[in-house]
């Protein structure tokens, strides 16, 4: 029965439970405070005129701004629990209080001092139900029980007219507040009991807050807090012209109503009617629409339902003037503001962190509310009271306000956005902010202060950061150690300043050549050699003693430079004879080999791709290197194929990415090979990605159908980061669109598949855990396009968002994505993401959207093996195996044929696993 009305009102498991409180509370509340509007009206205008009805609206502008600025310094030093009951209390006291005087004594100022009573009750305690509903449900939960809740406002309204009307016929209007002191009196047990469900619904990674943290300080702070922020403003603008714009429609409707219903209890029974009738339409609109709006449309076009109907009715107003039509006037913005316009303005709070909303929302929903009010009671008594304008000539007021009203709701909106996708970027901030690997200034700093340790390991280890930072120019700190104490940090920080080339350091470089250590004076040889144009022969006479691969690349550079001394076939002999010393004895040779190419003319390309080859990791990588340098085209295959160790893709990338546009040719050569290794595809698209051009994009755009999943998904990072750096580069939108419905229709199929095999993705069965796995990726790719369809959306922070274990952060992402996607691709995509939505949910949705169904074991197996993901096809064979489905050994064999290795080995040991099974069963 529970499951059954939560799934009418479209509530998920456990919500019902929640929801029903939070609905009771805000039903007794609602009613009260239309019990005691009905009971203050009728009183009021009993013994005053509607002209005076202003001055009380002003009164009670002034008197909730005092009354809130002593109720948030109360709160401050409070639980919000407590301050719940005790205001509850003291608002059923003052029920009791006031209708002992208006029943027996009947003093003058007592109406009015009512009046401004129900005023500032009708401000803090409707807010404070929502305050709570915001306390203890996220912004999932919020968008689907906020419905319910808000019906509770509409049934108390409806029940507080037809109790009016009956208790005032029989009893008179001042017996209504005796209704209301029992109504509040009820309460009480309502917020222990909504208190009690959210203490047990708090998990470990969400505890309270503590209550000093959960109200503002004083008014002041809150005001400071909601006109320095653009969102806060656009919200306080909203409420502040709805609120403008309500109290002079209440105007004209009280004031018209009275000119034909001047008897007391005639005018209270009118409008218990009113509010009875308004009621069920609002009732009926809440049931109806305000669930499916907000569910299809979001809260963008909801926004506007309230101002639009306005509009209407206020132009129909002035035209006629009659009952009817301020009825109608007043019966619109009753049925819009109490269903879909209050769920949509509570909506906007709830991407505000827990300790901002509640600072903010008291001095939003009272002062900023009756300011409103205020400010239309001043108008009202300047137009009506001192200009004579009519009831009905005040529509023109109303009319114009309608215009600012449509424009606020419109920067509301995209401040909505804009605050959730703020929210999802701290996340994903805090997510990514322990492994961030760029060396930045700061670090640099740091390393450069280590620079000055006085382990001299500590100093080595700072200078291979600085070099594996591949900085442009050297920090001025390692010049300063050249004169070290320790020879390993002098050869070390020499090594650095050449390789970027410093030449302020030569005359200390010179005093190195007579450095007491052989390692540090080949060092500066080879340094003076390269930057100094010195016959190193001459330097060996003088000096003596040097590492014999020194001596050979001195004499090399010095006979390769230009000029007299020119001889570049004595230099490809000397450097053939480096390149040849083969083994470990030759490495120091052949490394110095390498790194000398980069900076001889191009005339040794040979020799160049001979060490590309090379077995050291590191001869490799300075051949690598030197080709940079010399930005050799015609050396691309050579450095393609290292790619395969993963020890030199970094240096192969970055050197590929520098050779630039003129090689994606053979890049996409290399894409489109099967014979080329599938580790070296992996590569290709971060190297498309990092030369940034066009054609790079295109070639990258050329695979998005590629049958390898993990192949399409590094397609997509690499394209989605060559339009990060290059946004203005073109995209082929149809393609994009193209790939992200199958990628969604795949992921449906995903569920068919579980459903059919009757397995959770979180067994422990290895064809749940293959399937699992498959649909994370699917999903990562999913997001990738979003993000290449939508760039101007943050959609990587939100893909963050949703791998959250805090709820709030999962849901806000969830909320983003349900305001930014078209509805046909959010109604497809928000259920696949949605926590909430069950397994079997989602295979339902499946069987509309995929044309083929799934509907037993052997067919979810059959899909399995006939995936383009290799590990699925792998799992498929498998559980032909271990489910023993002769139906499917066709399938197994052409498994074995399959050219993937570890396809073909499940395969055979699924067939023996198959055929025992058989033997077995024989």
């Amino acid at each position: 029965m529970i499951h059954s009305i939560e799934h009418a009102l479209n509530l998920r498991p456990g919500e019902l439970r929640r929801g029903v409180p939070l609905f009771a509370y805000l039903f007794l509340v609602m009613a009260s405070y239309v019990i005691g509007r009905v009971a203050r009206d009728s009183l009021f205008l009993s013994r005053f005129s509607a002209v005076q009805l202003p001055y009380a609206d002003i009164a009670t502008a002034l008197a909730v701004g005092v009354v809130v600025a002593v109720y948030i310094r109360v709160g401050h030093r409070s639980s919000l629990r407590n301050l719940l009951l005790g205001s509850l209390l003291l608002f059923a006291s003052n029920c009791l209080l006031f209708w002992v005087l208006a029943r027996f004594y009947q003093l003058s100022w007592l109406y009015p001092v009512i009046y401004v009573w129900v005023g500032i009750f009708g401000v803090l305690a409707p807010t404070q139900v929502w305050t709570l509903a915001n306390h203890v449900l996220t912004t999932r939960e919020a968008r689907r029980v906020f419905g319910l809740v808000a019906g509770g406002a509409i049934s108390g309204g409806i029940f507080a007219g037809l109790f009016s009307k009956i208790v005032a016929k029989a009893f008179g209007a001042e017996s209504l507040l005796l209704g209301m002191a029992f109504f509040l009196s009820a309460c009480l047990l309502l917020v222990v009991l909504i208190w009690r469900q959210h203490q047990e619904s708090i998990t470990d990674t969400e505890s309270a807050e503590a209550p000093a943290e959960l109200g503002p300080r004083n008014l002041l702070e809150s005001a400071r807090l909601v006109f320095s922020s653009s969102y806060l403003r656009a919200i306080a603008g909203l409420i502040w012209v709805s609120s403008f714009v309500t109290a002079v429609i209440g105007w004209q409707f009280k004031a018209i109503a009275k000119e034909f219903i001047p008897a007391k209890d005639h005018l209270a029974a009118f409008f218990g009617d009113f509010t009875f009738y308004a009621g069920i339409l609002a009732l009926l609109v809440q049931l109806l629409l305000t669930s499916r709006l907000l569910r299809r449309f979001g809260i963008g076009l909801a926004l506007f339902t309230l101002p639009v109907a306005l509009l209407a009715t206020s132009t129909y107003m002035l035209l006629a003037g009659t009952l009817f039509a301020v009825v109608l006037l007043r019966g619109s913005d009753w049925v819009w503001r109490y269903s879909v316009d209050k769920s949509t303005v509570e909506l906007l709070y709830l991407p505000l962190p827990s300790r901002l909303k509640l600072q903010v929302k008291w001095l939003i929903d009272t002062v900023i509310w009756r300011m409103g009010d205020g400010l239309a009671g001043l108008t009202v008594l300047v137009f009506a009271t001192y200009l004579r304008l009519t009831a009905r000539q005040m529509s023109w007021v109303g009319l114009a306000l309608v215009g600012g009203w449509l424009t606020v709701a419109w920067v509301a909106r995209k401040q909505y956005v804009a605050t959730l996708t703020q929210s999802m970027q701290e996340h994903r901030l805090e997510a990514e902010r322990a492994v961030t690997p760029v060396l930045d200034r700061t670090t640099t700093d740091v390393l450069a202060a280590k620079l000055s340790a006085a382990d001299p390991e500590e100093i080595i280890y700072a200078l291979s950061v600085f070099e594996s930072g591949r900085q442009q120019a050297a920090h001025p700190a390692i010049r300063a150690l050249l004169n070290h104490p320790a020879a390993e940090v002098r050869k070390k920080a020499l090594g650095i300043l050449a390789a970027v080339g410093d030449k302020a350091v030569l005359p200390q470089v010179e005093a190195l050549l007579q450095d007491p250590d052989l390692a540090v004076r080949t060092e500066a040889l080879l340094y003076l050699s390269h930057y100094a144009h010195i016959d190193p022969l001459d330097r060996i006479q003088q000096l003596g003693d040097f590492a014999d691969f020194s001596i050979r690349s001195a004499m090399t550079a010095f006979l390769a430079r230009p000029g007299e001394t020119q001889n570049l076939e004595a230099a490809r002999q000397l450097l053939a004879s480096m390149v040849g010393e083969s083994g470990p004895e030759g490495t120091p040779t052949r490394l110095e080999a390498a790194r000398l190419l980069g900076m001889l003319p191009d005339e040794f390309g040979t020799l160049l791709s001979q060490l590309i080859a090379d077995a050291d990791v590191e001869v490799v990588r300075e051949a690598i290197r030197s080709v940079g340098k010399l930005q050799k085209r015609r050396l691309v295959p050579d450095l393609l194929d290292r790619l395969a160790d993963p020890r030199l893709v970094a240096d192969v990338t970055e050197v590929l990415a520098r050779l630039g546009d003129p090689i994606v040719g053979n890049l996409r050569d290399h894409l489109t090979d099967p014979t080329v290794p599938i580790g070296v595809r992996w590569q290709i698209p971060v190297i498309l990605a990092t030369i940034g051009t066009q054609s790079a994009s295109y070639a990258l755009m050329e695979h998005l159908l590629d049958g390898d999943t993990t192949f399409r998904l590094r397609m997509l990072s690499g394209l989605n980061q060559l339009h990060r750096l290059h946004p203005e580069l073109k995209r082929d939108t149809q393609m994009l669109e193209t790939v992200l419905a199958a990628e969604i229709l795949g992921h449906y199929r995903s569920y068919q598949i579980l459903e059919s095999l009757g397995t959770m993705p979180q067994s422990d069965e290895p064809v749940a855990q293959a399937v699992s796995e498959s649909m994370k990726h699917e999903i990562e790719r999913i997001f990738q396009l979003l993000e290449l369809l939508y760039p101007r959306h943050d959609f990587p922070s939100a893909y963050i968002g949703l791998q959250s274990k805090k709820m709030t952060v999962h849901d806000n992402a969830l909320e983003f994505l349900d305001n930014v996607l078209k509805s046909q691709l959010r109604e497809m995509l928000v259920p696949l993401l949605d926590g909430k939505v069950t397994r079997a949910e989602r295979a339902s949705i499946a069987n509309r959207l995929v044309p083929a169904r799934i509907d037993s074991p052997e067919e979810a197996v059959a899909a399995l093996v006939g995936s383009d993901d290799p590990w699925l096809r792998s799992c498929g064979a498998y559980a032909i195996g271990t489910l023993g489905l002769k139906s499917l050994e066709h399938e197994l064999n052409r498994c074995l044929e399959n050219p993937d290795p570890l396809l073909r080995e499940t395969a055979r040991q699924a067939k023996v696993r198959l055929q025992a099974s058989q033997t077995a069963n024989a």
